[in-house]
């Protein structure tokens, strides 16, 4: 299996940074102004955005919340490949800073570059939106 496996350090405390990753308002701002999260361990969360004209769905269930780690796997999507994958967030203080780190796991081949490339623009999404208040979402 393949992993995605990227992290970014913004200037925010690990609390703003766990409520972006836990929290509706928070996806909204970064991720997808198109979102349902679930409200805690066992639900699901859905997400829905146009990228270049195609339209993009998916749903996660939530399978931890703790203090440092929010990790989510993907029950169904419009890229099968997609489905099984995980999505697992790890938080660590740093200074004044957070550091996010990303693993994208379970890939049975490859992962692919677009997704890559994706994860590139919502983790700086992810930063603004920590840093200024205004993030990139789709």
């Amino acid at each position: 299996m393949a992993m995605i496996n990227d992290s970014v350090r913004v200037h925010s405390s690990t609390g703003k940074a766990h409520a972006a990753l836990t929290e509706p308002a928070g996806y909204r701002g970064w991720w997808s102004t198109n979102c349902a999260i679930g409200p805690g361990v066992g639900r699901e969360s859905m997400l829905y955005f146009n990228k270049g004209g195609t339209p993009v769905s998916m749903r996660f269930r939530i399978d931890a919340i703790e203090d440092n780690r929010i990790r989510w796997t993907c029950v169904a999507h419009d890229m099968p490949s997609w489905v099984g994958t995980t999505l697992e967030w790890k938080l660590a203080p740093a200074g004044g800073d957070v550091d996010i780190t990303l693993v994208h796991d379970g890939w049975k081949d490859a992962a692919p570059d677009m997704v890559k490339q994706g994860w590139k623009h919502f983790l700086a999404s992810l930063k603004s939106y920590l840093e200024t208040g205004t993030g990139e979402p789709w």
